[in-house]
């Protein structure tokens, strides 16, 4: 979840030798990155990096690339555009924050909230957040998705926290399911939600300081889907 506490910084300091331009008049383009190096011979070069944005659909995020293990806040400006990257301090599920990047801020549906391993130097990342409101896929795992879709993609039932609190729906263990191993070293957290309709009586017997199986009947009678989900790097 993108936090409301976040004070937009430079990343001039981090982007020593890389510059960035913005693709103008493209709607269909996050913007270009132009990366200047200078080889140990004095020799320059300029490599062009466009990103295309997505026309349509769900955008499926996978721990490669941009988003590997060994990324940093250089990579992800060159790759996405400086003017689409800003810095600030990132809240952790504990309730800390460190300073972090988010990822196309002004767009919700396709907007990122990176914490870092190293903060100071902004390298590996820690964990990736997701809005309430995110386009974003993870092995088809997305806001919205059912009880039923989450364990058919887990391979398994899981355990889940009993409703209630700010740690309430949240999946405890995949019990060696596939999204506990989403390669990359990367493990899938999802909080489930309770639709509106879910009645006083059962939300009560589904809360509290407990650990549930999702195949619980309790819990299948709720029903809940997945309010919001982020990835952990091991």
């Amino acid at each position: 979840m993108v936090s409301s506490r976040v004070s937009a910084l430079s990343l001039a300091a981090l982007a020593a030798g890389l510059a960035l331009a913005a693709c103008q008049g493209n709607p269909d383009s996050w913007g270009t990155g132009v990366v200047k190096q200078t080889d140990a011979f004095g020799d320059y070069s300029e490599t062009v990096v466009s990103v295309p944005k997505p026309t349509a659909g769900p955008r499926q995020f996978e721990c490669t690339g941009p988003f590997a293990p060994n990324t940093t806040a250089i990579n992800i400006a060159a790759d996405f555009g400086q003017a689409n990257v800003i810095t600030g301090n990132i809240m952790s599920p504990d309730g800390s924050t460190a300073p972090g990047i988010i990822l196309l801020p002004n767009d919700p549906a396709l907007s990122l909230e990176i914490a870092w391993k190293d903060p100071a130097n902004m390298v590996a990342p820690r964990r990736v957040a997701f809005t309430e409101s995110t386009a974003w896929t993870v092995n088809g795992i997305g806001i919205g998705t059912s009880l039923s879709d989450l364990e058919r993609a887990n391979g398994k039932p899981f355990r889940i926290q009993g409703f209630g609190g700010n740690s309430g729906g949240v999946v405890a263990d995949w019990r060696g399911g596939r999204l506990g191993n989403l390669g990359g070293g990367c493990v899938l957290g999802v909080q489930m939600a309770l639709s509106a309709g879910a009645s006083d009586g059962t939300q009560a017997r589904i809360s509290g300081p407990k650990v549930y199986a999702s195949n619980d009947p309790a819990i299948r009678a709720a029903n809940p889907s997945v309010g919001v989900f982020w990835v952990n790097y091991r």
